[in-house]
């Protein structure tokens, strides 16, 4: 058989031959569809400092069934307003 009439090799094919396999790489450049522009993101948190942080659970008391249910999970934060002294309590989840 002449080396023309060859099939080039697929990989993991099992052949008594010690010929290397030659495998092909693909390259492929994937553009995106629609470009988006980058947005500031306001918190609410801009004006304001920690005075606490600590990981905790957060629970909600379900009044129909009298028992208390998981919320989520993530850090308690007590925050400080800057001008007003006022304080709140945040809570942000953590996503799993």
């Amino acid at each position: 058989m002449a080396d023309a009439d060859k099939e080039p090799k697929v990989a993991g094919e099992n052949e008594e031959d010690d010929e290397p396999v030659v495998e092909e790489e693909c390259v492929v450049e994937f553009q995106p569809v629609v470009q988006l522009e980058e947005q500031d993101v306001v918190t609410g948190e801009e004006n304001e400092e920690a005075i606490f942080k600590m990981r905790a659970k957060l629970f909600r008391f379900d009044s129909q069934g009298q028992q208390w249910k998981e919320r989520g999970t993530g850090d308690v934060r007590l925050m400080r307003h800057k001008e007003t002294t006022k304080v709140r309590l945040l809570m942000r989840r953590e996503k799993t």
